[in-house]
């Protein structure tokens, strides 16, 4: 038998006096009442499976080795401080386990699901058996005396044994018959014993945590069910830390969470936004563990990872040892009693003081001295006697403390706080007195009490208005006679329909039905006046009657009416998905589900209840989303009317309701889709219940008109039209260099840069043809002199185009201000220079044809003074045709995100991104969309069309002129003597325009075409486009004598210049 000796117990604790935290091998640390955590996590490790039941099992020393199990490949990893890799340590063969713990000499102890004890010996680098067990041995702790605890039996009995001689075990905790008396568990899933040697332990299916004091059998509920004092509600615990000053912090498996106690009481820590996979979820956490600088790890179980939350180093306030305020008082047999919880009787003596910040929101100090043990409650807004959990952010109290509580916590200014001021014990006075520490003014004050005033109903089930005289807070609590009979309350604003559960309903923090003990149900809510209020009471379970209770506390009394519910109409509406179904991409991970979409139109606004029923035989495999005015398969996320979790309940096993407001004025769509990405067809029904009929029509939506660019769920609508953008951006590797780029961008970019040079030379060649006076006579030289510059602004906005798209896709870290810019100026000006160009060279063509029209007539100086405006007003005139281009260009982001594989089924990993890439698109309405097209006809084909028919103008007008003038010749002799003279005038156009034309061709292209299986010739397109813009000086100055010999005197008189 184990006998533990005061001389014992003395040893261990002067050896940690000595020794300090040495005597401890596991991470306790001290952290100030502010402390925080970041929520959003890292991924320490990853466990590499599918599916697994069995999890990671996490422990840190205080040399911060950090070990985790993984009992899904049965190896243990073990990082060393400052080692990157870890060191796998192979679990024997045949030991299947769900438990590790690791002793002060690093020795791994590992309960096999054999009923074996086995431990790794580090030195020899081995494992050795230790002892057999009776039942298998779930979870394990070594505490400061070096015994090991066991839980055996299911998780109903914590045994312990003296790891040196394993002889003989001693039950310490539980019966080994699960239940839920003080000295009972049920499952019991991690244990944790401090150095006084109280045992900690996570009673999980009680849905609890026990302390078991040195000695004792008999557990204390310390946190969830069944605790005597406030603590906090608990689903399915599974792991439990102590930090040095003993406060709890344990892993909320089922509310998928992590919370903690402290001097002002409980709180959630992490994964407080509730369930999922992103780095500030958790889903299912289990064990916890600390490392040496405070960080906390969760191993985040059907995550299958660990993840770790770091610990925010500048939380801690220090708030300055000033008092800011003092009040002081006694509890006498006068004062009002309470009970700390509901389910307890009414024996505490209490005081409240109105806690008011003056000036500056701050972290203060509140504390209490007194003579008695002192626990403290402080409320935000509104204290309710007879719900005293309601509004309730800080709760403390300790026996035989010199400070009997004491809350660090921020205030804020025109915020009221009630500071209730309470006995630890029942029916116990005495005086006290609470004391205010901050930077800043604060005031204490009795505040105005609020008179109660109670009104009782009793009654079989049924539905009650309620009618208050004064708007307040209200406490309403329904009790029930029969113990067998469960019950809870609902509250509706204005009507209440039987059909509609849902509709106009309040909410409220507590459901009887959700809670262990719904004997009795509380609720504090705010009633106004000239407010209709229906209270429905009803049973949790079906066909149970009995008598109930409702009573009514607050400023006035209330006023009871029996009252009945609302009729309801129902539409209903029947179909089938088959294989003939349309599909899309649900969760946006590349698998397609089949789907029906149903456009919902109401007559009256109000709120309706859907039903939706699988009339199908098979598992239940169908379910349903809701979007506002449109759904867009390519898009499901958008538009998406998110389905209230409180309002969404299974009436059966093949059925789903919800309760929606929807308003006449608008459409709604119904996607009903399958949940399994197989080829099932099930057959399904929908009912809706509301004030007035429905239409149900189902509708087939077609996108295929519709141009889209992006991933799965992140597509962004598109014009019609292939820019380079569309041509290049899935040919660019991201994050390259430009010589490890595919070969087509390799060419492309030495043609941009050939052009360009060729570009340089031509403008060059073409403004020092026309700077020259001698070719500036008339109207046609200054529109070739603006040309050359137009030409050379062209070919280098071509140039820019190029390495802008090419840039953007290979290097992520341009700055956002310049992706915009560039995405809406660059395309722009780039048509603005070229249609420029391409009307200089029309109006070139109109003064050529007039000149031949008025002969000795024309008026030189006049067409030199109208060039000089047209040149003016062009760019003017063609900036305000494309002005809406870079109203509607703009960069897309686009993640293209990890996916893994779990059960067959492909999930997006949202937190992990692979790269990142910017995409330029165009998006107009259908209108502009038409305009748009005109405007590219016209800017193309009417500079064409000018030129050409200028051209047969002159031709023909001169061939008539001659053939009036000399009788001997023929007309058509005339005609083609003048076409072989200028027969240019007719070529160059062409030749122009069928250049161009590829550049029109792809502007109206559908931007869905599979570009990258023709890259090759859309690239070649598109750069052959822009060879007009390199031809000025080939197609004006090389086929006239005169532009030649201008060009000559020019280039030589520059070249003599040069030399002199």
């Amino acid at each position: 038998m184990w006998i533990k000796s005061p001389f014992n117990i003395t040893v261990v604790f002067l050896l940690i006096l000595i020794n300090g935290i040495s005597a401890i091998w596991f991470n306790q640390p001290k952290f100030c009442p502010t402390i925080k955590w970041n929520p959003v996590a890292t991924t320490f490790f990853r466990q590499d499976v599918t599916y697994t039941d069995y999890g990671l099992i996490l422990f840190i020393d205080t040399n911060n080795t950090i070990y985790i199990s993984d009992t899904e490949d049965y190896k243990i990893l073990v990082w060393h401080k400052g080692i990157g890799d870890p060191t796998i340590i192979p679990v024997k063969d045949g030991c299947i386990f769900q438990s590790t713990y690791v002793s002060k000499i690093h020795e791994i102890y590992i309960p096999c699901e054999n009923k074996k004890l086995i431990k790794w010996v580090p030195n020899e680098r081995i494992f050795v058996d230790i002892m057999d067990f009776d039942k298998v041995c779930d979870q394990l702790f070594i505490d400061v005396e070096n015994y090991l605890y066991c839980s055996i039996a299911s998780g109903t009995v914590i045994e312990k044994i003296w790891v040196d001689n394993t002889s003989e075990t001693v039950v310490v905790a539980g019966t080994g018959n699960p239940g839920s008396a003080p000295n009972e568990l049920s499952g019991a899933s991690d244990i944790f014993v401090d150095t006084n040697l109280d045992l900690y332990v996570a009673d999980t299916q009680n849905h609890r945590v026990q302390l078991f004091l040195f000695r004792e059998t008999n557990g204390t509920t310390v946190a969830g069910r069944t605790s005597s004092d406030i603590t906090i509600t608990l689903s399915y615990p599974l792991s439990i830390l102590l930090d040095a000053d003993k406060y709890l912090f344990i892993s909320d498996s089922e509310s998928h969470r992590v919370v903690a106690s402290g001097p002002t009481g409980f709180r959630c820590l992490v994964g407080c936004d509730g369930e999922g996979s992103q780095s500030h979820r958790l889903n299912w956490p289990d064990k916890l563990s600390f490392d040496v600088y405070g960080n906390l790890f969760v191993n985040d179980r059907l995550n299958y990872r660990v993840q770790k939350f770091h610990l925010h180093q500048d939380s801690c306030e220090n708030v300055p040892p000033t008092a800011q305020a003092t009040y002081s008082a006694i509890l006498t047999d006068n004062h009002p009693l309470f009970s700390r919880t509901i389910l307890h009787p009414s024996d505490y003596h209490y005081e409240t003081i109105e806690v008011i910040v003056v000036s500056k929101s701050d972290f203060y100090i509140l504390t209490a001295n007194s003579t008695v043990d002192l626990y403290g409650h402080l409320y935000k807004h509104h204290f309710d006697p007879s719900n005293p959990t309601s509004d309730l952010i800080a709760w403390y109290g300790k026996c035989c403390n010199k400070e009997q509580f004491k809350f660090t916590l921020e205030l804020f200014v025109n915020i009221r706080y009630i500071l209730v001021v309470t006995t630890y014990n029942p029916n116990v006075t005495g005086s006290f007195s609470v004391t205010v520490f901050g930077s800043n003014p604060i005031c204490l004050k009795p505040p105005n009490a609020d008179q109660l005033v109670e009104s009782n109903y009793r009654y079989y089930y049924e539905a009650l208005q309620i009618s208050v005289n004064e708007s307040g807070f209200y406490t309403i609590l329904s009790s029930i006679d029969n113990t067998y009979m469960d019950t809870s309350f609902y509250i509706y604003k204005h009507e209440f329909y039987a059909l509609i559960p849902f509709a106009n309903l309040i909410r409220m923090k507590n459901d009887a039905c959700n809670k262990y003990d719904s004997s009795e149900n509380t609720n504090t809510i705010e009633l106004q006046i000239n407010i209709r209020y229906i209270l429905v009471v009803t049973t949790c379970s079906s066909n149970r009657v009995g008598n109930f209770l409702i009573r009514v506390s607050g400023r006035n009394r209330v006023s009871f009416e029996r009252t009945n519910a609302l009729a309801s109409v129902h539409s209903n509406y029947s179909s089938e998905l088959t294989k003939d179904s349309p599909k899309y991409d649900k969760y946006c991970n590349g698998q397609d589900f089949y789907y029906e979409s149903i456009q919902l139109t109401v007559l009256t606004s109000g709120n309706y209840s859907l039903v939706m029923s699988q009339v199908s035989n098979g598992p239940f495999v169908i379910h349903i989303y809701m979007y506002k005015n449109h759904f867009d398969p390519l898009n499901p996320r958008e538009n998406s009317m998110s389905i209230d979790d409180y309002a969404c309940n299974k009436k059966s096993e093949k059925e789903f309701t919800f309760t929606a407001d929807l308003r006449h004025d608008d459409t709604y769509m119904l996607v009903v889709t399958n949940t399994y990405n197989r080829a099932y067809t099930p057959r399904f029904s929908i009912t809706v219940y509301g004030p007035s009929n429905v239409t149900l029509q189902r509708i087939v939506d077609d996108n295929s008109t519709r141009c889209y660019v992006g991933g799965p769920c992140n597509t962004q609508v598109k014009s019609i039209g292939l820019t380079l953008d569309d041509i290049l951006r899935l040919e660019i590797k991201p994050n390259m260099t430009i010589h490890n780029q595919p070969l087509s961008i390799k060419i492309s970019a030495a043609l941009s840069v050939i052009m360009f040079v060729a570009g340089v030379i031509n403008s060059l060649c073409s403004f020092l043809t026309f700077q020259n006076p001698n070719a500036r006579t008339v109207g046609c030289g200054l529109y070739l002199l603006a040309s050359s510059v137009t030409s050379l602004l062209t070919i280098t906005m071509f140039g820019i185009k190029f390495w802008f798209v090419v840039v953007i896709q290979m290097d992520i870290s341009v700055p956002q201000s310049v992706l915009q810019g560039g995405c809406k100026l660059i395309e722009t000006l780039l048509k603005l220079f070229c249609y420029w160009d391409a009307w200089l060279n029309a109006c070139v063509a109109v003064e050529r044809a007039v000149s031949a029209y008025k002969k000795v007539s024309f008026d030189k100086e006049k067409s030199k003074r109208l060039a000089r405006w047209i040149i003016f007003i062009l760019p003017i005139v063609i900036m305000g045709t494309i002005i809406h281009e870079p109203l509607h260009r703009h960069i897309v982001e686009y993640k293209r995100q990890e996916r893994r594989e779990i059960d067959g089924a492909i999930y997006t990993e949202k937190d992990v991104v692979i790269d990142t890439v910017f995409w330029c698109i165009t998006t107009y309405p259908q209108s502009l969309q038409d305009y748009n097209t005109a405007i590219l006809f016209i800017h193309l084909l009417g500079p064409f069309s000018i030129n050409l028919l200028s051209s047969l103008f002159i031709i023909i007008g001169s061939a008539r002129r001659r053939a009036e003038a000399q009788l001997q010749q023929t007309y058509k002799q005339h005609l083609r003597e003048q076409w072989s003279e200028h027969k240019q005038l007719v070529v160059s156009p062409i030749l122009l325009v069928i250049l161009s034309t590829p550049r029109l061709v792809i502007s109206l292209l559908s931007g869905c075409i599979g570009v990258s299986h023709y890259t090759w010739l859309y690239l070649c397109g598109y750069f052959i486009s822009f060879t007009p813009s390199i031809l000025v000086f080939v197609v004006f100055v090389l086929p006239s004598s005169s532009y030649r010999k201008t060009f000559k005197k020019s280039f030589f008189r520059l070249c003599k210049r040069r030399r002199s």
